[in-house]
């Protein structure tokens, strides 16, 4: 009887230990993954800047750099094209997060890259997208230095396509991207996986990047061209049948229309009636109000152009076409405190969530945004424009707060608006503004990127940059001038950049785009009698047709 007691004493220990071991191995396995990128090489698509080199596997090494940019741990790039870091893992392996990490010190011109973006590949030649992301902490803001890591974590981000049960991505090759400004420093990138395939590892199919094409998303619009119907000191926002002419059709050197130019007009103001807000920023109820009976007033600028355009479609014989027209949406910003009482219950509408909570900001915002949306729809229907159809709205901020709930709510409320009455929404954020990349999110429709390189002094390869980008996201293009390139050659190399961007990087003929020509730059040019300056003219007919060939 003992030694059958002994017996079941032993098999029990026995049992226990290799539960005991079982247990041990389990949670080894879980905490398993390791940084395959510790150590490894890489690919960069452009050497840092001299001052601040690779001393050799910099990015791999395991050392974080310190909060002082002098620190020799730190990479630093140099303004130019958006920067690519490529790992091949050598073989496939089992990745569930990565990991960037930069510092930001605004005052010696050092700013966290504005999109950081993640990807994976099988062949290191087509990719799949894991996370695009904005920064955490805003760009420009004045202080002490700081650190932000950039991360896709498939527990907390999951995967961009469906793939509800996968615990982590099978792949071989991962790259980063970063956009840069000034000075753009990285100092580490992990990649954490486990060797080999996982459980619920799955393979992502790549994408192919491309514009986005017009047609349905655009209302058929190829090239939308802006007028500004703000407030002008000059009257310049102020726009007449005549004026209005050369754009919605190419004219001769005579005046008289020969062509169809743009095919959509957008609409949008600026300043306000008394030249002392922005409807981008700070405008109030009673300049929403002021802006909207100027643009429908019985010969305001809605009444002109729909004359430019019956007195366009007669002379082209085509009586019953119709120029296709988007009118802009103010910005409903925080910064605006007491805005107005839009629903006359004589309490003041206030859009500062500082004021008056988030909450009641953002409901604020949508009885602004309603009044203004069902405004709009009214005054359409009461002028019933022959030779006019409104194709949609235009969202003015040129950038969405994606860490901010109420700007990512309002404009999808706005988008609500806009599809109930089956319009599409138009934007056209520049270069560094924020959540480009989540534009279908947004409820976006049609969006052109805008390069900035007319405006600033820099190299042309920022047209390269945005257009990569544009058609990394799946967007257009926009093109910019204004009136100095009739005048000064150094604005008319950089608008020939622009044309010939067109033609290298394919979006003259194979993107959606919308056109800045600042106030009256091209209208000065089609009725110029300087051979040069109506040039400038001819030459974007030409890039509007498709037959441009490069200078």
């Amino acid at each position: 009887m003992v030694s059958v007691r002994k017996g079941l004493t032993l098999m029990l220990t026995v049992v226990m230990l290799l539960a005991l071991a079982s247990t041990a191995l389990a949670k080894k396995d879980a905490e398993s993954p390791r940084n395959l990128a510790s150590g490894l090489s890489y690919q960069l698509s452009e050497d840092p800047y001299e001052s601040y080199p690779d001393s050799g596997n910099e990015l791999t090494d395991g050392v974080n750099g310190s909060l002082d940019f002098m620190d020799p741990a730190w990479q630093g790039h140099l303004r130019g094209l958006t920067r690519e870091v490529v790992f091949d893992l050598q073989d496939y392996q089992s990745i569930h997060a990565v990991k960037a990490h930069f510092i930001q010190d605004t005052g010696v011109g050092i700013f966290y890259p504005n999109a950081v973006s993640m990807y994976v590949s099988d062949d290191g030649v087509n990719w799949a997208p894991l996370k695009d992301m904005n920064s955490a902490i805003p760009l420009w803001s004045p202080g002490p230095a700081t650190d932000q890591n950039f991360v896709w974590d498939i527990a907390e981000d999951g995967l961009p396509k469906d793939n509800k049960n996968a615990q982590a991505v099978y792949t071989r090759y991962v790259k980063i991207t970063f956009m840069t400004q000034v000075w753009t420093f990285i100092d580490e990138i992990e990649i954490w996986g486990v060797d080999g395939k996982a459980k619920h590892a799955v393979k992502l199919k790549p994408e192919q990047p491309a514009y986005l094409q017009p047609g349905k998303a655009t209302d058929g619009i190829r090239n939308l061209a802006l007028l500004y119907n703000g407030h002008y000191d000059s009257g310049a926002g102020d726009w007449t049948k005549d004026n209005i002419i050369p754009y919605i059709s190419y004219i001769d050197g005579q005046g008289e229309p020969v062509d169809w130019f743009y095919d959509g007009v957008l609409y949008l103001g600026l300043r306000t009636q008394d030249g002392q807000r922005d409807f981008g920023i700070n405008a109030k109820f009673a300049d929403w109000q002021w802006y909207l009976d100027k643009t429908f007033a019985a010969q305001g600028d809605m009444w002109q152009l729909n004359e430019a355009a019956k007195e366009v479609a007669g002379k082209l014989g085509e009586a019953k076409h119709k120029v296709k027209v988007v009118l802009m949406v103010p910005n409903p910003g925080d910064a605006v405190g007491e805005f107005g009482d839009v629903d006359g219950d004589g309490v003041m509408e206030n859009f500062n969530p500082d004021q008056v909570g988030m909450e009641s900001a953002y409901l604020d915002k949508q009885k602004a945004v309603t009044w203004y949306m069902n405004q709009v729809k009214q005054r359409w229907a009461e002028k019933n424009y022959s030779n006019l159809e409104l194709s949609g709205m235009y969202w003015l901020n040129e950038g969405a707060d994606l860490y901010d709930a109420n700007d990512k709510k309002i404009i999808q409320y706005t988008s609500g608006l806009v599809h109930q009455e089956k319009q599409k929404f138009f934007w056209i954020p520049y270069f560094y503004g924020g959540g480009i990349f989540a534009w279908e999110e947004l409820g976006f429709d049609a969006v052109a990127y805008q390069p900035n390189f007319f405006f600033d002094e820099m190299d042309p390869s920022r047209i390269q940059a945005a257009a990569e980008l544009a058609k990394q996201y799946g967007i257009g293009v926009e093109m910019e001038l204004d009136e100095r390139m009739n005048t000064d050659p150094v604005f008319k190399e950089r608008y020939i950049h622009y044309l010939n961007g067109g033609v290298d990087y394919g979006y003259m003929t194979g993107a959606y785009k919308a056109h800045y020509q600042g106030n009256t730059a091209l209208l000065d040019s089609a009725r110029s009698q300087d051979p040069a300056v109506r040039e400038n003219y001819d030459l974007m007919y030409q890039f509007v047709k498709g037959t441009y060939v490069k200078q």
